[in-house]
C-alpha cells in the first residue's frame, strides 16, 4: 500500500473468523487486506450470510451489504463483489486495485489445477503444511486439465516436498523432491535434496543425484550446510532464516546467499580472535 491510509475507528464487537488461517478480522481494513492478499484462498462460499452480517452490523456499512446482495442476485460473480468491497472501503489506491483486478482476471482464465495450486502454495507460505499437502494430493489425484504440464507437476511435487519437510516427514519430502527433479531437472532441487539428507542422517543421497553432482560441488554444499547449522545452533539466527521463507523464491534465494556470506565472514572473524 502506498501513501497515508486513514483507518476507520469502528469498534468491532464480534470479529470475523477465518478458520483456514486461524485468524480473525477486526475491521474493514483487515477485511480488505485479507481479500487483497489471500484472494487465491477464497471460494465461492466466501460471500455468505455471516460475512454480510459482519459488514452490516459490525462494520456499520448497510449500503455495502445491500449492494452485495443485489450483485449476488443479479450477477453471481464473486470477483466483481470482491472488487466492489475493496472500492467501497477505500483501503487500497487505484493502482493497487488495478493489480488486484489483474489477479482476478488470471483466476478467471486459469485452469482449475492452477487455481488450486495457488491456494496450496498460499497455505504452504503460511506454514499450514498439512492442509497444503492435502490440497497438493487432491490436485495430483484429481481430474487432469491443460494446466497440468510437466513443469507444473514438478513445481507441485517440489512444494509438496517442502511441506513434508515442514512436518518433519523427511522420507516423504525426499520422495517428492526426487519427483520434482525428474520433472524439472534443476540443480537447485538437487541442492535441496542434499541439504535434506544432511539434516536427516537417516536419509541416503539418491545414487542418481550423486552421479549428477560433482564431488567438488557436494563439498561446497556441505560447507554451506555446516556454516548454517553452526550459526543456527550457537548464534540464535533461526529467526532470520524463518523470515526468508516469507519471501518469494527470487528474494529468498538472494537472501540465503547474503545470509550465508555474512555468517561465513562472522565465523572467520571469530576464528581470528
Amino acid at each position: 500500500m502506498s501513501g497515508l491510509l486513514l483507518c476507520s475507528d469502528v469498534k468491532v464487537t464480534n470479529p470475523y473468523p477465518i478458520a483456514e488461517l486461524g485468524i480473525s478480522l477486526h475491521s474493514g481494513e483487515e477485511l480488505c487486506y485479507y481479500i487483497y492478499n489471500y484472494v487465491f484462498l477464497l471460494e465461492n462460499d466466501f460471500i455468505n450470510e455471516h460475512l454480510l452480517y459482519f459488514i452490516r452490523n459490525e462494520l456499520h456499512m448497510p449500503k455495502l451489504e445491500e449492494k452485495i446482495r443485489k450483485w449476488v442476485v443479479d450477477q453471481s460473480d464473486m470477483a466483481q463483489i470482491l472488487y466492489m468491497i475493496l472500492q467501497d472501503i477505500h483501503y487500497y489506491s487505484e493502482a493497487e486495485l488495478q493489480v488486484f483486478k489483474a489477479q482476478l482476471e488470471w483466476i478467471r482464465r486459469a485452469n482449475p489445477s492452477e487455481r488450486a495450486k495457488k491456494k496450496a502454495d498460499y497455505l504452504l507460505q503460511k506454514r499450514k503444511y498439512a492442509a497444503a499437502v492435502q490440497l497438493y494430493d487432491s490436485i495430483a489425484g484429481g481430474e487432469q486439465d491443460k494446466g497440468m504440464t510437466r513443469e507444473f507437476m514438478g513445481a507441485l511435487y517440489h512444494n509438496k516436498g517442502v511441506a513434508y519437510a515442514g512436518l518433519f516427514e523427511s522420507e516423504k519430502a525426499l520422495d517428492c523432491l526426487e519427483k520434482a527433479y525428474e520433472n524439472l531437472e534443476k540443480e537447485e532441487i538437487l541442492k535441496e535434496i542434499f541439504m535434506l539428507c544432511q539434516m536427516d542422517g537417516a536419509l541416503e543421497l539418491p545414487e542418481a543425484m550423486m552421479l549428477a553432482v560433482p564431488a567438488e560441488q557436494q563439498f561446497k554444499w556441505k560447507e554451506e550446510y555446516e556454516t548454517l547449522y553452526k550459526h543456527l545452533k550457537y548464534s540464535g539466527k533461526g529467526k532470520e532464516v524463518a523470515e526468508l521463507w516469507e519471501k518469494d523464491s527470487v528474494r529468498r534465494k538472494a537472501g540465503v546467499q547474503t545470509l550465508l556470506t555474512r555468517w561465513k565472514q562472522e565465523y572467520r572473524e571469530m576464528a581470528k580472535s
